[in-house]
């Protein structure tokens, strides 16, 4: 079995928790620090259906469009 897992960053000066943006969002993911790595990152997986991945990206379209 394959495992793909994508790394986000937030980089906003006051984001210092991304996994606390991201799940306000509605969007799980892992705890940067859960892997040795500041919280700024967040581990996402992507072993999902195609429809899982598209809700996914579209929550992240709508989560940027609020900058």
């Amino acid at each position: 079995m394959l495992t793909a897992y994508a790394w986000l960053k937030c980089e906003r000066q006051q984001d210092k928790n991304c996994y606390e943006i991201l799940e306000a969002a509605g969007i799980i993911g892992r705890e940067g620090s859960l892997y040795s790595a500041d919280n700024r990152y967040v581990r996402l997986s992507l072993i999902r259906s195609q429809d899982d991945f598209e809700i996914l990206i579209n929550k992240l379209k709508i989560l940027v469009s609020k900058e």
